[in-house]
């Protein structure tokens, strides 16, 4: 799978969501003109009942007109809060009006409950500013309707009244709540999966340039040698001793580097012997290749230990000491490496010529994506990555690594 089509895994999940949202919405919605209408039939007012059902048809009106826009895609906040607010209107006029008109039916009452519908509706967008917006005036029209109906209640006390109305409160309040927290989940999982993108743009990255690093090496080493030893074969046919052992000599040059980049590539000794051998062995690689001076400090690393760590920190050691080479004009590069039961450390140091923050922002946002590589694996094994410097550069790393093997 590319990392496009990767990428795309987080555009379905989110459609997902928004999908259930409006269908809770919508459920919701249905049930709030059931209730409706089913109180305007059992119980229709002795006055305007004309006009109570044509607020109730522009209600379910409005209902089909949100929900066509919601499947299109076209839905916004600002629809959301129009549509609330039709919500709240049409509960509004059909309380009020039935309780000033027709105050010895139970329209009034039993239509005013369809407000603690409201906050529910308001949650399910998964947004606590519209959830804040419509939580005021959905409390300020309970309380509208309740003293309305309050003489043909009986007058009703005020204690009655205010404690239902402490429930809306404390509903209002949950939905804000409800929206505030799945929201944050949602931008949580979205951040989840841009890391996760990143994280396979960056692999694919890496392994790009390591390709091409590759083929540089075995076309400008081994590859090289091969060519003078054919071209000195005519001498060596001519009987030439000196065309022999030239040839001999590019082999086993070409032989060596042939070597040295398989080793690289998958290390035996890492399989065999573990990281502090296969570490000691990428050292004196690099020492054989180059002037530099470098050292291993492995003493807090039982030579016989395995852990599930020991690729990524090979990886790492590689990858940051190729930076060395390539970069910090250094004299010594120094690996420390260690374990204290609970965790695995690395720390690549040189006394080059260091790498201020700024610098390596702008050569991650250049491509050269080694660092980011590397620093973003280790995180996604719940470790740390600290670079320090200048002067010099030091490089420490931290993975969690509990369980461990002797060999």
């Amino acid at each position: 799978m590319s990392v496009r089509d990767q990428a795309s895994v987080s555009v379905p999940a989110a459609d997902d969501s928004v999908r259930r949202s409006l269908l809770l919405q919508l459920a919701l919605r249905l049930l709030m003109a059931l209730f409706i209408g089913t109180a305007l039939v059992w119980q229709p007012p002795h006055v305007h009942l004309w006009l109570y059902w044509v607020v109730f048809a522009g209600y379910v009106v409005a209902v089909s007109v949100w929900s066509w826009r919601g499947r299109s895609g076209t839905a916004t906040r600002r629809a959301a809060l129009l549509m609330l607010s039709a919500d709240l209107t049409a509960v509004a006029i059909i309380s009020v009006q039935t309780g000033i008109s027709s105050p010895e039916a139970w329209t009034s009452d039993v239509v005013q409950e369809g407000l603690f519908l409201i906050p529910l509706i308001a949650a399910a967008q998964l947004d606590p500013v519209v959830s804040a917006m419509i939580a005021v005036p959905t409390v300020a029209t309970f309380l509208a309707v309740n003293w309305v109906d309050r003489e043909a209640n009986g007058d009703e006390p005020w204690g009655s009244i205010l404690s239902r109305t402490a429930v809306l409160v404390g509903l209002a309040a949950g939905s804000v709540a409800l929206s505030w927290i799945q929201q944050s989940r949602t931008r949580t999982i979205t951040a989840l999966a841009q890391e996760r993108t990143r994280l396979l743009e960056d692999v694919i990255g890496l392994e790009k340039r390591e390709r091409q690093t590759l083929s540089e090496r075995l076309h400008d080493g081994a590859l090289q040698y091969v060519l003078v030893a054919r071209r000195d074969m005519e001498d060596v046919r001519d009987g030439s001793t000196e065309g022999m052992d030239r040839v001999d000599l590019a082999l086993a040059e070409s032989s060596r580097l042939l070597r040295d980049v398989v080793r690289e590539l998958h290390p035996e000794v890492l399989a065999r012997a573990g990281l502090r051998a296969a570490l000691t062995s990428l050292a004196d690689s690099i020492a054989t290749r180059t002037d530099l001076s470098v050292r291993v400090d492995a003493g807090d690393w039982p030579e016989d230990l395995r852990t599930d760590t020991d690729h990524l920190l090979y990886s790492a050691a590689r990858e940051l000491s190729t930076n060395v080479l390539k970069h910090a004009q250094a004299s010594e590069l120094l690996f420390t490496l260690g374990h204290n039961d609970i965790a695995a450390s690395l720390c690549i140091a040189d006394d080059g010529v260091g790498i201020p923050p700024e610098r390596l922002t702008q050569a991650i946002e250049d491509g050269h994506i080694g660092f980011a590589s590397i620093r973003t694996k280790v995180l996604a094994a719940g470790g740390s990555f600290e670079v320090t410097g200048p002067p010099g550069t030091a490089v420490a790393i931290s993975v969690p690594a509990p369980t461990t093997a002797v060999a």
